[in-house]
């Protein structure tokens, strides 16, 4: 059971947050505030810091230590990662690398109960678990891929899968990175019009991307990251503009929008 101060604390909270990598100074004195219930997009080029962040809310790295900084998830600094399952679902690029073992769907569904890809001979399947992930494959529409093999699957069924496999413990929010990468513009559809059915549910979604295409509607707030600081920050129809994004990119753009959806040029 969630717990009332989590239910009404922020998603996320960093103040004057900065995380080292190596020589790089990846993320330089970020303030950032995300609200629960809050669909926000996260956009910037490669090297902007946006890999450097998803690592920091999904604990795999952590900013510098300093007095006047402060970093909060779901109004804790400290959490078991185990714990945080149950409130945050992440769909990221290394999990997506790793999908290459022959294993079914909903095998690999199943697996999110245990944070592995696929289920090994340690891990104990309840009913109850298998009830929770043929719940979740419906939700996402792939129940009938449950006994395919993985490396039989397109791209789009994959990542679908992946996403279910984020759902299996009912989170609060959804932390997606990249979802759409090397998938086909039917699969791309079919991706957007999933997560606009999960963010139309009271899903939080908090998508991390480089693409304006993978900004759904429901999205309305932008961040956008340049060099380990944010740029700008605010409602898509101010913050996606050929001015801010040319600048983002740093070459000329021009910006449409077409039934919610941004592409640029």
């Amino acid at each position: 059971m969630r717990s009332n101060s989590i239910l009404t604390a922020p998603l996320l909270d960093l103040r004057n947050v900065s995380v080292q990598r190596g020589n790089t100074l990846a993320l330089n004195s970020i303030d950032l505030r995300i609200e629960q219930g809050e669909h926000l997009a996260i956009l910037g080029p490669n090297g902007s810091g946006k890999s450097t962040l998803i690592k920091l809310i999904t604990r795999e790295c952590y900013p510098v230590a300093g007095a006047s900084s402060s970093f909060q998830l779901f109004g804790r600094s400290q959490w078991n990662i185990f714990d945080l399952r149950s409130h945050l679902g992440i769909v990221s690029n290394d999990l997506m690398a790793r999908c290459t073992r022959e294993i079914t769907g909903l095998e690999l569904v199943l697996s999110g109960f245990f944070g592995s890809i696929g289920i090994w001979p340690n891990h104990r399947v309840t009913p109850e678990m298998e009830m929770a992930a043929q719940a979740a494959m419906t939700r996402l529409e792939v129940a009938h891929l449950a006994g395919r093999w993985l490396d039989e699957l397109s791209s789009g069924e994959a990542r679908r899968l992946l996403i279910a496999r984020a759902l299996i413990h009912a989170p609060s929010t959804l932390l997606l990175d990249e979802p759409g990468t090397s998938l086909d513009l039917a699969a791309q559809r079919e991706l957007r019009e999933a997560l606009r059915a999960l963010a139309q549910s009271g899903l939080t979604l908090l998508l991390v991307t480089h693409h304006l295409e993978e900004i759904i509607p429901e999205i309305e707030r932008v961040v956008l990251l340049k060099q380990g600081a944010v740029f700008a920050d605010g409602p898509k129809t101010e913050v996606l503009t050929p001015r801010s994004l040319s600048a983002l990119f740093g070459v000329p753009l021009e910006v449409a929008c077409s039934g919610g959806i941004y592409r640029a040029w």
